[in-house]
């Protein structure tokens, strides 16, 4: 069985949180998120000051 992370993400100037899953490592989860692999219309997309603001393994 596959290992699988739940992080939050706090985007600062929207004043919003952003939840998701995946089974990528935190670090290369957070890489795809900086490189915008996702689109440009994904929410986490909306703001470029986003942090990692708790993860679950």
């Amino acid at each position: 069985m596959d290992s699988f992370f739940v992080y939050i993400l706090y985007l600062k100037s929207l004043g919003k949180f952003y939840t998701g899953v995946t089974t990528l490592s935190i670090e290369e989860r957070n890489e795809k998120h900086i490189q915008k692999k996702y689109g440009n219309l994904n929410f986490i997309q909306k703001a470029e000051d986003w942090e990692m603001f708790h993860f679950i393994q």
